[in-house]
């Protein structure tokens, strides 16, 4: 089975059916830079044109007009050209490309796969290439430390060379390797491997390593990132990855696992990597859980998004489909593609613009963005939300976008409902200091629906800023007197998103000695013994 061509239905949904695309999202982050530098001959098209071919090494002088057909979208965007967008904007090198390199490759497609795959190493007939793969085999096989660049680097060459990798060790090793780094890593370092993971994933010599390494991450209850290695899945069409896909379906090793692996069917249906006889498992599973009355609401959210995509008899479609629009969590994402419907989603993004300041920006730049926010607070798919939130941490309206979505944490309808939801989400990507204190009182309130708790302490591990010792032991000890009282699944959830929240936060020491005094029985022991089995250059921390 050959990897199939995305399209762009799967990245929009419902009232946001119009939304650009990956290479006009890609143009408007780099306009949006542009037009916001305090330089004024960067803001101008035929000066910036000047600026970007100013390369004594690679000299590439672009027109005005190329430049707007770039960053509006209508012609595809070259890789090549935003490395000159982030050195001329003064910008830190892949903090642009890195986001752009994530959500093209995520939405698929020719121009999309022509970006992301125009990165084969220069050959050099003095064997350079061939020294430096050793030399990075070499620091994987020794656990020394692994940067982003070498990852690239070591990814773009395995990838692109005719002569495979033995013996299997070595391949497990770098696998493994790869995967624990995306694992443990936030903002751009997860990006850089993620990226480069995905390229392994998607390459006929390597997919079936990188796909065991993952399938083996699924079994294992207490390791902390089960929902995205078997995600990642969805990047492989390799028979294997459908296969553990469905096994983790029929026989999930926890919640966590059967959320990942229903959440990788969403793309790994649109681009048919299943036969029809798996496809018609997966809807008996879709079935099941839109009669499920105990059904959780992110599963839920993703079997109302599968059930159209999946071959099933007309009288039983109908009948799921009332069923799916009868229960109040998935009835707009039968009826609208949305979380919620359409006259709320718009009246929650303007709320949002309103609060940024806007007035000086572009018409076209506001629209754009204002499709962002609609799919970081509305679209059924939690990756298209995630890669959204990306795009505008990766912008320069990262600080006031985060301010606004941290002030609808204030209403009271929202923040005790699942509306909170995407809200918490798209604040572990953009939110800074500031809005940390307003996530860490949330993981201490009383009377929230179990899954915002779960999003404000899973927010918790990547938002910005520190939080002191005396707010870790009280959110451990309000967490592991409710699993104490209750013993719900639900308490256990909680549990190992705080352990993620301390290990992500690099506070891993500080909570090995609060359980020590503690000295409790609780599920958050076993899964912290997963940090602490961590190797050092990892444990450590990933830094670039």
């Amino acid at each position: 089975m050959t990897r199939g061509k995305g399209d762009t239905h799967l990245f929009h949904g419902g009232a946001a059916s119009n939304t650009a695309s990956w290479n006009a999202r890609a143009g408007w982050l780099l306009k949006s830079h542009r037009l916001r530098h305090e330089e004024p001959n960067v803001r101008t098209g035929a000066s910036f044109g000047s600026l970007f071919g100013a390369d004594e090494r690679d000299p590439w002088v672009v027109s005005a007009s190329t430049v707007s057909r770039w960053e509006n979208g209508t012609v595809p965007l070259p890789r090549k050209a935003v490395p000159r967008y982030e050195k001329v904007l003064g910008m830190a090198p892949h903090s642009l490309l890195a986001v752009i390199e994530t959500v093209a490759r995520y939405q698929g497609g020719h121009s999309a796969d022509a970006f992301v795959n125009d990165i084969s190493p220069r050959r050099q007939e003095n064997g350079r290439n061939s020294r430096n793969l050793d030399v990075l085999l070499d620091k994987i096989l020794d656990g020394e430390r692994m940067s982003g660049d070498e990852w690239d680097a070591l990814t773009a060459e395995l990838t692109s060379s005719p002569v495979p990798i033995a013996p299997a060790r070595i391949r497990r090793a770098v696998t493994e390797r790869l995967l624990e780094e995306t694992l443990v890593s936030s903002g751009l370092p997860w990006m850089r491997r993620f990226e480069a993971l995905s390229r392994l994933l998607a390459d006929p010599g390597w997919a079936q390593d990188a796909v065991a390494a993952c399938a083996d991450v699924g079994c294992q209850k207490n390791h902390v990132g089960l929902i995205e290695a078997l995600c990642a899945l969805d990047g492989s069409s390799h028979p294997d990855a459908a296969r553990h896909v469905l096994r983790q379906l029929r026989a999930p090793t926890n919640a966590d696992s059967f959320h990942g692996a229903l959440l990788a069917c969403v793309r790994k249906v649109q681009r048919r990597h299943f036969d029809r006889t798996q496809l018609a498992g997966i809807l008996h599973v879709v079935a099941d859980l839109l009669r499920d009355p105990s059904a959780e609401l992110e599963t839920l959210e993703l079997a109302a998004l599968l059930l159209p995509r999946l071959p099933a008899s007309q009288r039983f479609a109908a009948a799921l489909n009332r069923t799916a629009a009868g229960r109040t969590e998935t009835r707009h994402i039968i009826t609208h593609q949305l979380l919620t419907d359409p006259v709320t989603a718009r009246i929650s993004v303007a709320r949002l613009l309103g609060r940024m300041a806007l007035d000086a920006d572009p018409p076209r730049v506001v629209a754009v963005l204002r499709d962002l926010l609609d799919d970081v607070l509305h679209h059924p798919v939690s990756d298209v939300r995630l890669y959204s939130a990306m795009l505008l941490r990766a912008s320069p309206y990262r600080e006031t976008s985060a301010a606004a979505l941290a002030a609808e944490l204030t209403v009271p309808a929202t923040v005790r409902s699942e509306r909170a939801v995407p809200v918490l989400h798209a604040l572990r990507v953009v939110g800074t200091s500031s809005q940390r204190p307003a996530v860490a009182r949330l993981t201490l309130a009383d009377g929230l629906p179990s899954v915002v708790l779960r999003a404000a302490v899973h927010a918790l591990g990547h938002i910005g800023g520190r939080s002191p010792e005396q707010y870790w032991r009280a959110v451990l000890r309000y967490h592991l007197d409710a699993w104490a009282r209750r013993r719900t699944v639900h308490g256990e959830s909680e549990l190992k998103r705080l352990v993620y929240a301390f290990g992500m936060a690099g506070e891993l020491e500080l909570l090995v000695r609060l359980l020590r005094e503690e000295a409790v029985k609780a599920p958050a022991q076993a899964m912290s013994m997963w940090w602490t089995s961590l190797p050092r250059h990892i444990r450590g921390g990933i830094a670039s």
